[in-house]
C-alpha cells in the first residue's frame, strides 16, 4: 500500500537508525526505495543490506522535487510516504499515522511532527517546537505549509502534479498549496513523529 521513499547524499551516520526504526514498525504494508544523489560513502550498501531498493542520481541533477519525483515513479504504492535519510522514526506507529488521513479521498498531503536529537542545537530544537506544535490541525490554504523531511502523499494526486524539479528548496510547499487551491486539505499529524537531527557547524 505504501512506499518509503527516503532521499539521501552520505548518509551512512544516521540512515541505520532510519531503517531501524521503519523495521520496528507496526504498519507493514510497506517498501523501502532509496534515492541516492551521488553517496560516496556507505549509503547504499548500507540501505540495500536492509532490503531496500536503491535508485541512483547524479549529484550534477539533484533538486529536491527532481528526487522525489525519480523516486516515486519507480514506486509501487498508492501511498508515497517521504523521510529524510538523517529523519529517525520517533516510535513503531510512525507510519500508519502519516498515512492514515490519506485514506480520506479529499486529503493530498499529510505531513508529521518534527523534534531535535540530543545533539540539536538548542535554536534549532525552539523552531522544532514553533513549526511543530502539539495540536493536530487542517493547514489553512492562506498559510500554505508541509515539510517533506517527514511527509506523505497519494500516488494518483502526484502523477497529476509532480513536485516541482525547478526550485531549490520549498517544493513540498509548492505541492500543497497546488492542491489546496483545488479544494484538497493538507493535514498536520504530530503524532506521526520523526526526530530531525542535523549536525551542522555554525
Amino acid at each position: 500500500e505504501t512506499s518509503i521513499i527516503i532521499r539521501a547524499f552520505n548518509e551512512e551516520r544516521w540512515l541505520p537508525e532510519v531503517l531501524a526504526a521503519l523495521d520496528r514498525q507496526k504498519y507493514r504494508d510497506f517498501e523501502v526505495l532509496l534515492v541516492d544523489s551521488g553517496s560516496v560513502d556507505r549509503t547504499r550498501d548500507i540501505a540495500a543490506a536492509h532490503g531496500a531498493r536503491i535508485v541512483r542520481l547524479r549529484s550534477e541533477d539533484f533538486t529536491f522535487g527532481h528526487s522525489l519525483n525519480v523516486g516515486i515513479r519507480e514506486a509501487r504504492g498508492q501511498f508515497m510516504a517521504i523521510v529524510s535519510a538523517h529523519a529517525i522514526p520517533a516510535d513503531e506507529h510512525w507510519l500508519e499515522k502519516l498515512v492514515a488521513p490519506l485514506r480520506d479521498a479529499n486529503t493530498a498531503m499529510v505531513y508529521g511532527g518534527q523534534r531535535g536529537h540530543e545533539i540539536s542545537k538548542f535554536a534549532e530544537c525552539r523552531d522544532f517546537e514553533r513549526m511543530f506544535p502539539a495540536v493536530r490541525h487542517e493547514v489553512d490554504p492562506e498559510r500554505p505549509f508541509a515539510n517533506n523531511a517527514n511527509s506523505a502523499v497519494t500516488r494518483s494526486l502526484w502523477e497529476q502534479h509532480q513536485f516541482d524539479e525547478g526550485l531549490p528548496g520549498l517544493e513540498d510547499i509548492e505541492w500543497a498549496k497546488y492542491w489546496m487551491k483545488a479544494g484538497r486539505k493538507v493535514i498536520y499529524e504530530p503524532e506521526a513523529c520523526i526526530i530531525h537531527v542535523h549536525n551542522e557547524t555554525w
